[in-house]
């Protein structure tokens, strides 16, 4: 008799046989090789580490017949970016104690760290756990790190949006103790008897990751159509106060699997505050149940949605919820989105001041020692950090006496303000790619400064010097700076090669199109050449490159 029965990947394999995560990580972590086993790799994921190596030096460490240059990556999951001064030095000490002596700002708000060693995997757990951080459930497949627009959390009286993000965060971390136990205690609990885990996670977890954004109604910042559930604040004129909740966006693709694209998210429901953690949890349990659990590269939810249409996942979402769902409301159309660069005063009478990162690197350079200027800030001032989806950082509710003396610290460790950044550079977005990403096709982060100063370069030459361009690069699809919504996204193909992507907006809503593939690296100014003088002879006043480009080339 046959077994038709799908055939599960692998991972999920090692997942269901993993006891809540714990697998063979205690041992794997006590002996003497510098890396863990594969299936101990993909474990580690739901802890918030990657297993990596110094793609730099492996071939020179294979004619030699060394060993890989093992490393690892462990990312902070840091709810809506919000960060303490104290926190923040603790990650600062980091930096230097256990990793490569930086701090990386990704576009979901966290933390990350490379080159760190294995020995160093757990004291970096329990200086973290010591300063209510953690790096569980910032990688793996569960709902990862909350992602909120910084003026819901800073230009709001009542604090409720920021309960929102933290009490979302904390209802569905997953309930083993297994990162407790292996990472933090450095004690397997002696029961074999492990607790139950959240019913919409079940023993197999989610067929793969899963995000969530909250947005500003008045602009996209964190880019909430690219997420699997965003939630967009609104007034219902029967229910009062709650979220538009649009679901099923993605930004991720395989080059090796043509069903894999990326897509935009489409309005749900409209739920209460009350209501919000428990519509999520029915559409976990959707997830978790339809999602495809036979093929990693297609697992994702937009696929779900895509398959069953909206109404179809709304009927799978209203049978696990229990009642059916409100109707959304209609969602009104965004301004372009906020930086959130520079001084803004906020409703009390305090001021932010969001600074630059470039490519969300934090760290001391010959010319700028922004890492230091970040610390003796955190030293001095009852301050909060805020770390945006652009990979910036805000140091916010500063005293208006206070204002200048921030300033001086910044200018006196050459950190660049807004007044000195050019109009690419401003908003350029990148991952880190090249050495460490082991999905890495080419590079982004080390060559992102080339490719800003060659388009800043282009727009001068056309008279658009100051205009602002959105650039978002990539070291392969799989999406982590979100170029496929980008007025200009450029994808890495092969080694030396780009795709090149253009008509995105500055509001988040629209779909980059396929322009160019195999583009050089150092030809893709001039292959925008032409497309930007186009936009100077045959733009109107106002009107952003992406809207441009739709409007006129691509029609």
């Amino acid at each position: 008799m046959s077994d038709d029965s799908p055939t599960l990947t692998v991972v999920e394999e090692i997942k269901q046989q993993s006891a809540h995560l714990r697998g063979d990580l205690a041992e794997q972590l006590a002996n003497d090789r510098p890396n863990v086993s594969a299936a101990s790799e993909h474990l580690m994921k739901f802890h918030g580490i990657y297993a990596q190596d110094n793609r730099d030096v492996r071939r020179e460490r294979a004619l030699t017949k060394e060993d890989l240059d093992y490393i690892f990556m462990i990312r902070v999951a840091i709810p809506g970016g919000h960060v303490t001064p104290s926190q923040w030095l603790a990650l600062d000490r980091i930096a230097d104690d256990l990793a490569d002596g930086s701090i990386r700002l990704t576009t979901r708000q966290a933390v990350q760290y490379h080159g760190v060693l294995k020995g160093g995997l757990q004291p970096l757990a329990k200086t973290l756990h010591s300063h209510l951080m953690t790096s569980f459930g910032a990688c793996g497949d569960v709902v990862r790190n909350i992602v909120t627009c910084p003026d819901l959390l800073t230009n709001d009286p009542g604090g409720r949006l920021f309960a929102v993000t933290e009490s979302l965060a904390r209802a569905f971390k997953s309930k083993s103790q297994a990162h407790w136990e292996i990472f933090v205690n450095g004690d397997r609990a002696a029961s074999a008897t492990f607790e139950d885990e959240h019913a919409f996670y079940g023993e197999n977890y989610l067929p793969r990751k899963f995000k969530i954004a909250i947005a500003n109604p008045d602009e996209n910042c964190v880019d909430v159509f690219a997420q699997d559930c965003g939630l967009i604040p609104d007034m219902h004129p029967e229910v009062g106060e709650g979220f538009n909740v649009v679901i099923g966006g993605g930004l991720g693709r395989s080059y090796a699997n043509p069903e894999t694209f990326a897509r935009l998210a489409d309005p749900l429901t409209f739920v209460t505050y009350e209501e919000v953690e428990g519509l999520i949890s029915a559409v976990l349990e959707t997830y978790r149940d339809l999602g495809d659990r036979t093929d990693r590269r297609h697992a994702r939810m937009k696929y779900v949605v895509d398959s069953l249409g909206i109404e179809g996942f709304t009927r799978e979402v209203e049978s696990r919820y229990g009642r059916t769902l409100r109707a959304p409301l209609a969602i009104a159309r965004t301004s372009e989105d906020n930086d959130h660069l520079g001084w803004t005063e906020l409703y009390d009478g305090r001021w932010q001041i969001g600074v630059r990162v470039g490519a969300g690197r934090v760290r001391d350079l010959a010319d700028s020692s922004l890492r230091t200027a970040l610390r003796t800030i955190a030293e001095q001032f009852d301050v909060i950090f805020l770390i945006t989806a652009q990979q910036d950082i805000l140091i916010s509710q500063i005293p208006a006496a206070e204002r200048e003396a921030i300033v001086t610290i910044l200018r006196e460790h050459g950190v660049r303000l807004t007044e000195d950044l050019g109009a690419v550079e401003r908003n350029a977005l990148a991952c880190p790619a090249l050495p460490t990403c082991g999905q890495a096709l080419a590079e982004s982060e080390r060559r992102l400064p080339e490719m800003v100063a060659g388009l800043e370069g282009a727009l001068a030459k056309h008279g658009l010097a100051g205009q602002r361009l959105q650039l978002r690069m990539t070291g392969c699809p799989n999406g982590c700076a979100r170029p496929a919504v980008a007025e200009i996204g450029i994808v890495g193909k092969t080694k030396s090669t780009y795709d090149l992507y253009l008509g995105g907006g500055l509001r988040g809503d629209r779909l980059a199109t396929l322009y160019r593939e195999k583009v050089r690296f150092e030809d893709v100014p001039e292959v925008l050449d032409p497309v930007l003088a186009r936009w100077k002879e045959e733009g109107v006043e106002g009107e952003s490159f992406g809207d441009f480009f739709t409007r006129v080339v691509q029609s």
